[in-house]
């Protein structure tokens, strides 16, 4: 689902997700985001503050490496959305997937847009 833009990101989360194989990662696309990601999860996170998330496939490095960025209203609406997604994501994730996760958080400082 994809929706204009309303509102001022002012917090992000930027994951990198790596997987073992590009078997694992292809599952992930063709599986995750219909299985977990669901539209009512969405729009549950969406009511605590969750403005936009966004997932691409890193190309230029020889790894099986793909991004989720979220961005929120603000620090108190990610610290929202996490309890839900500790609560009804997390415990799915380890049981079906061997992958490597980093993140990074932050306050938008600068934002261009054309």
């Amino acid at each position: 689902m994809v929706k204009p833009i309303t509102k001022e990101t002012l917090f992000m989360n930027v994951m990198e997700l790596d997987f073992p194989s590009k078997i694992e990662l292809e599952h992930w696309l063709e599986t995750f985001q219909d299985r977990i990601w669901t539209d009512d999860l969405m729009a549950e996170l969406s009511e605590a503050g969750l403005i936009r998330v966004t997932v691409s496939q890193v190309w230029n490095k020889e790894n099986h490496r793909l991004t989720r960025v979220f961005e929120y209203e603000s620090e108190k609406a990610y610290k929202e959305c996490q309890k839900i997604i500790e609560e009804k994501v997390v415990p799915k994730v380890g049981k079906n997937y061997n992958t490597k996760y980093r993140n990074n958080r932050g306050i938008v400082l600068h934002d261009y847009r054309s």
